[in-house]
C-alpha cells in the first residue's frame, strides 16, 4: 500500500554519508549548548528572522500546546475546519474554543470571522496558512485584517505555516502578538526528527518559551538539521524536488476535474471534495494507493492526498483517468 495520507516527504533529503557525518560528530557526553546555538543561527540566516526571536520543541505540536497553556486562557478560536490540534490542546487545558465554519465550498467569510473575534474576543487565534486541511494560501488582507483584530482586543494571533515553504512569498503581519510556527517535517522531509520552531518577540517570547525545556532537542537531531541547513545549493535542489513532487500530484487529479472539486493547493497534498471524491478515494485505496478520509461532518465529502514518490505517480495518474472515464 502506497501511503497518501501523512502528508510528509517519500525520501530523506540527507544521504546517508550526510547522516553518518552528524551522527561522528554529536558528542553524546554533553548537553547540545553549541548544537543548538548553531541550528538557530542556520535556520535564521535561511529564513530571514533574528536567532534571539528563534526557539525549537519536539515537533510544532508541542508550540502549539504551549502557546495555549500560557496565553490561551480566555479562549481560543479558529477557523473550522483547521488544524484539529488546535482544539484538542484547548480542550486538554480546559479552556474555551470557538470556532468558525466554511461555507460549504470551504471558503471562509473574512467579515463573519472578524465579527466573531470582537464578539467572543479570544485571547488566541489560530490559522494554519498555507490552509489545513484545503492546502489553500489564505490572502495577505486576510492575515492583516486578523491580525489588526486580535490585537484590538488585547490577544495574539498564531501563523502556522507547517507548509509555509510550500507557497510563494506571503507577507506575515508583525509585532509582539504575532507568533509564528513552523516545522521541519514538511518540505524539509525530517518528519522523523519532529523539529518544531516558533518565532515571537518581546515579552510574547518570554512568555511561551519560559515552559520550553533547558535542552528541548538533543544533539543528534540538532546536527541533523544543521547538516540539510548548511547546504544551501541542495536545499534549494531539495526544495525544487518537492514542488516538483506536489506539481506531479496536482497534475494527476486534475485530470478529472469534470467528476470532483479540487482546491488549487500551496502544500504538499491536493484536497478534493464533492458527491465523487469519497469513489475516488475508494477505487485508489483499493488498487493501492491509500489518501486520507475525514470523520468530522463538514468533511464528509472530501478526501485528501499527499505527494509520493516520482516512480509512483504514472500508475496513480492510470488509476485516476481510469476512474474519470468510468463516468464520462
Amino acid at each position: 500500500m502506497i501511503s497518501m495520507d501523512r502528508n510528509t516527504s517519500p525520501k530523506s533529503p540527507l544521504s546517508k554519508e550526510q547522516i553518518i557525518k552528524a551522527v561522528n560528530r554529536t558528542n553524546i557526553e554533553v548537553y547540545p549548548e553549541e548544537e543548538l546555538t548553531r541550528f538557530k543561527r542556520l535556520y535564521a540566516e535561511r529564513n530571514g528572522f533574528s536567532p534571539e526571536n528563534i526557539e525549537v520543541a519536539n515537533g510544532s505540536d508541542e508550540w502549539l500546546q504551549k502557546i495555549i497553556m500560557t496565553l490561551g486562557k480566555n479562549g481560543v478560536m479558529s477557523l473550522n475546519p483547521d488544524f484539529f490540534m488546535y482544539q484538542i490542546y484547548t480542550n486538554q487545558v480546559g479552556f474555551r474554543y470557538y470556532s468558525v465554519p466554511s461555507r460549504e465550498d470551504y471558503s471562509f467569510d473574512y467579515d463573519l470571522t472578524i465579527s466573531e473575534i470582537k464578539a467572543k474576543k479570544p485571547s488566541v487565534f489560530f490559522i494554519s496558512n498555507p490552509h489545513n486541511p484545503t492546502g489553500v494560501l489564505l490572502p495577505s488582507h486576510f492575515i492583516n485584517e486578523l491580525a489588526d483584530a486580535m490585537k484590538s482586543i488585547g490577544g495574539y494571533l498564531v501563523i502556522d505555516e507547517a507548509y509555509g515553504e510550500f507557497a510563494l512569498d506571503h507577507p506575515v503581519p508583525e509585532g509582539e502578538h504575532i507568533i509564528i510556527v513552523r516545522t521541519m517535517s514538511k518540505v524539509y522531509g525530517l518528519a522523523g526528527l519532529r523539529i518544531g520552531i516558533v518565532i515571537a518577540k518581546g515579552k510574547t517570547y518570554e512568555t511561551i518559551t519560559r515552559i520550553n525545556h533547558p535542552y528541548p532537542l538533543n544533539s543528534l537531531t540538532l546536527n541533523l538539521g544543521s547538516e540539510i541547513l548548511s547546504n544551501e545549493a541542495q536545499l534549494n535542489d531539495w526544495f525544487e524536488y518537492q514542488k516538483k513532487l506536489q506539481q506531479s500530484l496536482a497534475d494527476a487529479f486534475e485530470t478529472v476535474r469534470r467528476h470532483i472539486k479540487i482546491k488549487p493547493t500551496h502544500t504538499n497534498f491536493v484536497f478534493t471534495y464533492g458527491d465523487k471524491a469519497k469513489d475516488l478515494y475508494e477505487y485508489l485505496y483499493k488498487n493501492g494507493y491509500r489518501g486520507r478520509v475525514y470523520d468530522e461532518p463538514n468533511l464528509k465529502n472530501a478526501a485528501r492526498f499527499s505527494i509520493i514518490d516520482e516512480d509512483e505517480y504514472p500508475r496513480l495518474k492510470e488509476l485516476i483517468t481510469e476512474w474519470g472515464k468510468s463516468y464520462d
